[in-house]
């Protein structure tokens, strides 16, 4: 073999190296891109309450445009998702204050023998999502700036996640937290454990710990709310059976509470706290 055959095989060589390290390298390091754009237009003609005599309907077009994007690297995972949700025509045509924000910034870290450990912001999503969920059918979403410490295996699934809410960095007068244009809650603790038994049954337990500001700034006071409920689920292959049972028991709030008028002119003849997405969090 010539000095140039055995230079152009030195080259291959190094060449079929550097593909295979660049392969390795890729299963190694997986990196995914998504977009959303999701259009909706609405007519309103008495969505919520009744319409009362001399309003007219509404109609609009609201949208989401979201950016998502995940890295993940042996055993850490991390996601992030950006979008910009509004109104068709509610900025001007030129706009130097835009509203995107961050809807997912979280990292996920394998701790091995089924532990994980889950930081950041993110979607808590749940049997039926009655209690926790994305509200994925409105323009916005929902999301947690929440630590997700977990176990799984085959057959079981033990979930804890904790939450502590501020408004800002403070550096004396407590931790007094505003609700308003904020997370609905200061504080969450909450325990979930799903067990799948055999013929395709699912059942799973939750207990939330929700703690809500009271008073003012001076006079701060958290009011607690405990949530307890079981989630049963039988799949077969052309139908599906489900079942929920939900109990809450709290000390009366002194917050405005987002109900529809009807239903909270009924909380307080009765005293009952509805169901539903009223209270979801």
């Amino acid at each position: 073999m010539n000095k140039l055959s055995m230079a152009i095989a030195g080259i291959s060589f190094l060449f079929a190296g550097t593909l295979f390290a660049e392969n390795a390298e890729t299963k190694e390091n997986e990196f995914s891109m998504g977009v959303q754009l999701r259009p909706r237009a609405e007519y309103r003609n008495g969505v919520l309450f009744p319409r009362s005599t001399g309003q007219t309907p509404a109609g609009f077009i609201n949208n989401r445009a979201r950016l998502m994007m995940d890295y993940k690297r042996d055993r850490l995972s991390i996601g992030l998702a950006a979008q910009h949700v509004g109104v068709w025509g509610q900025d001007a045509q030129i706009e130097k204050d835009g509203r995107m924000m961050i809807n997912e910034a979280w990292a996920n870290l394998d701790l091995g023998s089924g532990l994980f450990m889950k930081f950041g912001r993110q979607s808590l999503v749940y049997d039926d999502e009655r209690i926790l969920g994305s509200l994925d059918w409105n323009v916005s979403g929902r999301f947690h700036d929440a630590l997700k410490l977990g176990y799984e295996n085959t057959q079981n699934k033990l979930h804890v996640i904790l939450a502590f809410n501020q408004n800002d960095e403070r550096r004396i007068d407590g931790t007094y937290y505003s609700m308003t244009d904020a997370q609905p809650y200061k504080s969450m603790q909450t325990v979930w454990y799903q067990h799948l038994c055999p013929a395709d049954f699912r059942i799973s337990f939750i207990f939330m710990n929700l703690g809500q500001e009271t008073g003012t700034q001076e006079n701060a006071d958290t009011k607690f709310m405990q949530t307890f409920g079981t989630n049963l689920n039988y799949l077969q292959k052309d139908w599906q059976l489900n079942g929920t049972f939900i109990i809450r028991r709290e000390k009366k709030l002194k917050v405005e509470r987002r109900l529809r008028p009807l239903c909270g002119r009924l909380t307080e003849l009765t005293g009952l706290t509805p169901n539903g997405v009223y209270w979801q969090v």
